[in-house]
C-alpha cells in the first residue's frame, strides 16, 4: 500500500527547519532526538482538510478505545469500510484487495470521504466529529498562491498587481525528478517505495493537474526502477517517448503494453 500520510510541513528559518504547524510539531516529536532524516524539498501536496484527517486519526488512536493499534491501521479500516480498495488479483481462490492511497482522490472525492470517515469514527469512538476536529493538533493553513515576490510589482498599473503566472512545469522536468528519486543511492529501496507516492507523485499531481495519467506513468516506471524490474536507460527512453506524445494519445491508453515492454527491456526497440 502507498504511504499517504502527509509529509512533515516545515518552515525555513535562519538556516534551519521548524515545524509549520502543531500537527507537524507533534509528529516530529515522535522521532528520537538526534535522528538523521532525509529531507526532499517539495511544494505542499496536501490540503488542510487532508492534514486534518490524519491529525484527527492520531488523536483517536492516542486517546480513544479503538480496535486499531496505529493510525495506518485506522485509515485502512476506514478505506475498507467505504470501498476504497484496489483489486490485486487472485491467489488461488482468494481475491487480494489493497487499500487505495487517499492521494489518488480528487478534492471533491476526499471531501465526501472525510465526512463519511468522521461519522464512522463517531460510531466507533462515541465522540462527536466536531469535538475530534477541535481537539486535533492544528494542521495549519493551505499555502497561498505563488507570487513573484517583487515589492514594486504592479505599481503604475492603476490598482493591485495581478497574480503572477507560475511557470508550468513540463514533462521533461517531471521525468527528471522521478528518475532522480528512484536512482538515489543513499536511500534504501524500501524507503523509496514507501515515500515515492506521498512525496514526488503528490507534488507533481499538484503541478500537472491536467496531465495526471502521465504523472502516474512516471510513478509506475520509477517503482519498477526501484524494484530492479527495469534499468535506468530503458526507463528514461520509455518516459521520454511517452512525453513526446500528445496528451490525448500518450496518457496511458497503451500503458499496459508499454509497461510490459519496459519490464522485458524491449522499450524503444
Amino acid at each position: 500500500m502507498k504511504d499517504d500520510i502527509p509529509p512533515l510541513r516545515m518552515t525555513v528559518e535562519a538556516g534551519k527547519l521548524t515545524p509549520a504547524d502543531a500537527f507537524s510539531a507533534e509528529r516530529l516529536e515522535s522521532y528520537r532526538h538526534g535522528t538523521t532524516m532525509f529531507v526532499q524539498p517539495i511544494t505542499d501536496p496536501q490540503s488542510k482538510k487532508r492534514r486534518k484527517f490524519w491529525a484527527i486519526l492520531g488523536l483517536v488512536i492516542k486517546n480513544c478505545d479503538t480496535p486499531w493499534p496505529t493510525v495506518k491501521d485506522a485509515a485502512n479500516a476506514i478505506k475498507r469500510t467505504f470501498g476504497l480498495m484496489d483489486d490485486g488479483g487472485t491467489t488461488g481462490n482468494v481475491r487480494i484487495m489493497y487499500p487505495r492511497s487517499l492521494n489518488d482522490l480528487s478534492e471533491p472525492e476526499f471531501e465526501e470521504f472525510y465526512e463519511d470517515a468522521m461519522l464512522y469514527l463517531q460510531r466507533v469512538t462515541g465522540v462527536d466529529p466536531e469535538t475530534l476536529s477541535k481537539e486535533a493538533p492544528d494542521a495549519g493553513d493551505d499555502e497561498p498562491p505563488a507570487s513573484d515576490g517583487l515589492p514594486d510589482a504592479g505599481k503604475g498599473s492603476g490598482g493591485a498587481s495581478p497574480p503572477a503566472a507560475a511557470a508550468t512545469p513540463d514533462r521533461v522536468e517531471c521525468i527528471a525528478k522521478f528518475l532522480q528519486f528512484a536512482t538515489d543511492e543513499e536511500t534504501s529501496a524500501q524507503w523509496k517505495l514507501e515515500n515515492l507516492a506521498p512525496t514526488v507523485k503528490a507534488a507533481w499531481v499538484q503541478q500537472l493537474p491536467d496531465d495526471i495519467p502521465f504523472v502516474e506513468a512516471c510513478c509506475r516506471t520509477a517503482e519498477q526502477l526501484i524494484r530492479g524490474e527495469s534499468k535506468s536507460p530503458e526507463a528514461t527512453c520509455y518516459l521520454k517517448a511517452l512525453a513526446a506524445k500528445p496528451k490525448e494519445n500518450g496518457n496511458g491508453r497503451h500503458e499496459g503494453r508499454n509497461q510490459e515492454n519496459l519490464r522485458s527491456g524491449q522499450s524503444g526497440r
